[in-house]
């Protein structure tokens, strides 16, 4: 059985931090290809509606969310919330994440917590409510970072959490084979995000270009594309990757 095979029923996918960069990217591209959008949030109240609103415009379904990742409740209400107005999910988009960056011997424990219970605690509870819920041949697809290959100075806690992100990726991936669920982690290069008002915007947009053997940075775009091919039935024998979309970063 294969997603071609539901053609008739609307799929439903469930897209964390909506709002903004990748995530509303995302939900958009998604939208497109004809799934209703459960657009999830945590703080981007304006920009999830307006992705909300830019959907139904455009003759599409989509629903507003907020919800507090880091919260087990939360989650479990988010899914309950999605299914209740959408009657199904069929992939789950784990989105929603911070950055962080502090050289190793001066980061204080709140910030270890802090990032590891958005990026790392989040994510866990995501995957594990998706796997309870998600419908057989569904999709989920959680997005890590290039920086997990480049271990940067200064970026051990956002590293180190979405290492986490990439290991749960592997084994629910095995997990869910048998119902025909496919699991991958998309790792965006440098992409040009509000993420990188955090630092040395500029700074940020010149090392990310050079560092890419395609010579720019990536558009948020450029990530919703990759999310969108694993989402399709053309996704439908990948599973346990880690997907790199960098402009050729990784390589360089």
């Amino acid at each position: 059985m294969s997603i071609s095979d539901n053609s008739a029923i609307q799929r439903v996918a469930v897209v964390t931090g909506g709002g903004t960069g990748i995530g509303k990217a995302i939900c958009l591209r998604l939208a497109r290809e004809g799934l209703a959008i459960a657009v999830g949030y945590s703080r981007s109240a304006d920009g999830a509606r307006e992705t909300v609103a830019t959907i139904e415009q455009a003759g599409g379904a989509a629903s507003l969310h907020q919800v507090d990742i880091t919260a087990e409740e939360a989650v479990i209400g988010f899914f309950a919330a999605v299914k209740a107005r959408h009657g199904r999910v069929d992939a789950v988009i784990n989105n929603a994440g911070i950055g962080h960056m502090k050289s190793f011997a001066d980061i204080p424990m709140s910030h270890y917590d802090y990032t590891f219970n958005t990026n790392a605690r989040g994510t866990f509870m995501m995957c594990r409510e998706a796997a309870r819920q998600i419908e057989d041949h569904g999709r989920i697809v959680n997005i890590s970072t290039g920086a997990t290959a480049a271990n940067p100075l200064g970026m051990a806690l956002y590293v180190g959490s979405k290492m986490a992100v990439e290991g749960f990726t592997k084994v629910l991936a095995r997990e869910l084979a048998p119902r025909g669920i496919t699991v991958n982690a998309v790792s965006p290069g440098m992409t040009d995000t509000p993420m990188l008002l955090g630092g040395d915007a500029d700074a940020l947009r010149k090392y990310g270009a050079a560092a890419a053997a395609m010579r720019r940075l990536g558009t948020p775009e450029d990530i919703a594309d990759a999310v969108a091919a694993l989402v399709s039935n053309d996704g439908r024998w990948i599973t346990g990757q880690v997907l790199h979309v960098d402009g050729g970063t990784i390589i360089v």
